[in-house]
């Protein structure tokens, strides 16, 4: 059996711990992308502070409204 050295260990540790970080900023950026975050955390802004689930979704109603388009009258 080859010996593990400290460095060794230290540098798989570290590696790990990357490997797990840049696998979380992954699936964060990839929720933010998707918008499936927001019905997630939804639940709990209703409970803990109504003004913000309020907003929140104002925000996807705007978003979700569609502008209006220009009469031929108006050229």
């Amino acid at each position: 059996m080859v010996p593990i050295d400290g460095i060794w260990l230290l540098f798989v540790s570290l590696a790990a711990v990357a490997g797990v970080l840049a696998l979380l900023a992954w699936a964060a950026a990839r929720a933010r992308r998707r918008g499936i975050s927001g019905s997630m955390m939804g639940v709990f802004d209703q409970m803990w502070h109504p003004a913000a689930a309020e907003s929140h979704l104002e925000l996807q109603l705007e978003t979700e409204r569609k502008k209006p388009l220009p009469s031929p009258d108006d050229l």
